[in-house]
């Protein structure tokens, strides 16, 4: 055998040729697990507008906008509902669960722990769900000559953030606290002002340094962080760890020129949901960016209604999203699922 193999020489250099072949196939081309969103959304919930107590109210906002329930939290896979207008928060069970909230406007919604927390911006208060009723735990009280806000809150698992505006006396002010569950405030994060159309000057006393857009907490208690900028394709995103240390900055590019933007979550894998022009007739999308700098964009279809909170991101990285018409308030999920693909030099074939 080996006789007749000495012979034909050219099989030999094939033996060889085929295991360096083996070898260089078995270094660049392997399985691995591939994630993905599932290609069509599921309605998780979905109720029409109107004014009846098996509906959700309507308002016209100060800025000729019509608005509708402002915001939304995902509490062990059912949404929470604030039917601002009608001055109530739905839990959607079935049947529906109802927390009355008489004379007070639901603008912001946190499940954190076992309890759950709102903002209104009638009486400028925090308020937390206690056996059923609201009980306030933080009164703001603005200087004379001012008015404040509360914009947005969120939880880390130990604390509250909240971020919010004063105006007033020619001055713009926007700030960034942190606050225990009781409503005692732990230390300001971040202020940020300007007078009469200047630009924004950010006090150097607190741990955040930039001027803030928007921002979210991630699974492992990271604070997330959109930086206001005027850039109309790009987002610069900062993120800062428990002691508040500035960790790493990323960015996103759109593929759009961005009207309006708006952090809506980080997973457990450190993939930043940022939802762009969530409002813009054809130009509404979510864009993704993974901690190695890919990026995923989905087109979705534009909200007739305004809100405050417009989508929301499981640790699982399953991403709810407000899809509502002018008839019907709307809320979808789009699954994050993995698959095993086969891959050549790390690009799925």
């Amino acid at each position: 055998m080996m006789s007749w193999i000495r012979k034909r020489p050219w099989i030999i250099a094939l033996l060889i040729v085929m295991g360096v072949l083996g070898i260089f196939v078995r270094q660049h081309l392997y399985r691995r697990q591939i994630w993905h969103f599932t290609s069509h959304p599921v309605t998780v919930w979905s109720e029409p507008f109107g004014h009846r107590t098996d509906s959700l109210a309507l308002a016209k906002g100060l800025d000729g906008q019509i608005y509708g329930p402002l915001a939304f939290v995902i509490w062990h896979n059912h949404p929470i509902i604030a039917d601002s207008y009608q001055h109530r928060i739905i839990i959607s069970t079935h049947p529906w669960h109802i927390i009355a909230t008489p004379e007070l406007l639901v603008e912001d919604l946190v499940y954190m722990g076992k309890s759950l927390y709102f903002v209104d911006n009638h009486t400028l208060a925090v308020y937390r769900i206690e056996q059923g009723k609201p009980v306030k735990i933080i009164q703001f009280h603005p200087s004379p000559g001012q008015s404040e806000a509360i914009w947005h809150m969120a939880g880390d698992g130990q604390h509250l953030l909240l971020e919010g505006v004063k105006l007033g006396q020619g001055q713009y002010e926007t700030w960034l606290r942190q606050y225990k569950p009781n409503g005692q405030l732990v230390q300001t994060l971040n202020v940020a002002k300007t007078r009469w159309n200047n630009p924004f000057e950010v006090s150097s006393h607190y741990p955040i340094g930039v001027v803030v857009r928007s921002f979210v907490v991630a699974p492992n208690r990271q604070l997330v962080i959109e930086v206001a900028g005027d850039n109309p394709y790009e987002r610069l995103i900062q993120l800062y760890n428990v002691r508040n240390q500035l960790i790493r900055q990323t960015q996103f590019i759109s593929p759009e020129a961005i009207v309006h933007s708006q952090l809506l979550g980080v997973n457990k894998m450190g993939w930043i949901y940022l939802g762009i022009n969530l409002t813009e007739p054809g130009k509404a999308l979510v864009e993704i960016l993974t901690p190695k700098g890919r990026t995923m964009v989905m087109k979705v279809r534009s909200v007739p209604v305004g809100s405050v909170v417009y989508g929301a991101v499981e640790p699982s990285g399953s991403l709810y999203l407000l899809q509502s018409t002018a008839k019907e308030y709307c809320i979808v999920k789009w699954a994050l699922v993995p698959s095993e693909r086969w891959t050549w030099n790390g690009q799925v074939i």
